[in-house]
């Protein structure tokens, strides 16, 4: 009886042994490092596009997702290069919202002078949402389109135009725009 007590004892010690073991390392940050060449688009239907520009996008940070996370966490920077306040722009705020199909808003900061020329006032600029997966292996952002209210203000919201990555032509920008949603 004792025996079989102190082996039960060991076995139930190694298993949670691994299961930590397990558990900490699905919380230990990826590295991810992706250059994609990507295409921004306009759909006017499901099948009718217009290219509207060619477009490079550099992926450099962290991201962790841990087993029992609610929601992976993105440490680094996006940049997209036909968009001039992404680059050189380490503070990106990006917040994903659901599991595996990550997808999450993309928010700069932009220093700007004010009017009169003296100091700097700070605006957030967003480019739009973001559609990718855990590996960054292919990305989908959902530009938002500005509507400038006067005074300074101005109110974003979707419009059909979107950059895909990676993509040479068209027809394949439009078959990784149909595996995310958006």
């Amino acid at each position: 009886m004792e025996k079989s007590s102190k082996f039960m004892l060991i076995f139930l010690l190694s298993a949670a042994i691994i299961f930590g073991t397990v558990v900490g390392i699905s919380y230990l940050p990826r590295r991810i490092h992706q250059e994609f060449s990507g295409i921004e688009l306009l759909l006017a239907s499901e099948d009718d596009y217009e290219i509207l520009q060619m477009t490079n996008i550099l992926i450099y940070g962290r991201v962790r997702y841990g087993m029992f996370a609610s929601f992976p966490i993105f440490a680094g920077s996006i940049e997209v290069s036909t968009y001039d306040f992404t680059l050189d722009n380490p503070n990106l705020g990006i917040h994903f919202v659901n599991g595996f199909s990550m997808g999450g808003s993309m928010s700069y900061p932009v220093l700007e002078r004010s009017y009169s020329g003296s100091g700097h006032l700070t605006r957030i600029d967003t480019l739009g949402m973001l559609y990718t997966n855990e590996d960054f292996s292919s990305i989908v952002i959902h530009l938002f389109e500005w509507t400038y209210l006067g005074g300074g203000s101005r109110q974003g919201h979707p419009g059909n135009r979107f950059i895909v990555a990676p993509a040479t032509d068209g027809s394949f920008a439009l078959d990784v725009l149909r595996t995310k949603k958006y």
